[in-house]
């Protein structure tokens, strides 16, 4: 008797499983968009203002890794660019970004894409739930696991495509 009532059990916990495991398969995250028409060939960085998201592209047009971001709305204009500096840590006035990229110029500074910025205390100026929207002042705000992988992944000379 007790065999029979434990060899039911297993039987509904192993049906349990698979119905669980069904259920997480059929909720897996969509996949992430396209890259854009008309955003350039070859290895680069593609950059949707109105997205406001990021993407990898490697030579073969392989996504190596695309993510959502923070910029300025219609900043910088649609157009060509190419990395032109990069620093592993940098400030602007009482905040402090790691991981810049840069690959255009404003009329003051030069605008780039680096971690969300850290105020004096440590403390990050927007979350990471807020990536995916407007909240910056010129340069592309990411997470920082994101912004130390472009870093590696993008040595001055990569292009980077702005799309609207």
């Amino acid at each position: 008797m007790i065999r029979r009532s434990l060899s039911a059990a297993l039987a509904a916990s192993f049906l349990l499983v698979s119905v669980l495991t069904s259920v997480a398969s059929a909720q897996e995250a969509p996949a992430p968009p396209p890259v854009p028409a008309g955003s350039g060939d070859g290895r680069r960085i593609v950059y949707s203002n109105g997205q406001q998201r990021v993407w990898l592209v490697e030579a073969d047009g392989t996504i190596t890794r695309t993510y959502l971001v923070s910029g300025r709305k219609n900043y910088p204009r649609a157009g060509a660019y190419a990395v032109f500096s990069r620093s592993e840590r940098t400030r602007s006035g009482a905040v402090t970004m790691q991981y810049m990229v840069r690959f255009t110029r404003s009329r003051r500074l030069a605008v780039g894409f680096h971690s969300i910025p850290v105020d004096r205390r440590g403390r990050p100026i927007q979350s990471t739930a807020q990536l995916g929207s407007y909240q910056s002042r010129g340069c592309v705000r990411q997470a920082i696991d994101d912004a130390r992988f472009l870093w590696e992944w993008s040595p001055v000379g990569t292009p980077v495509h702005v799309v609207a």
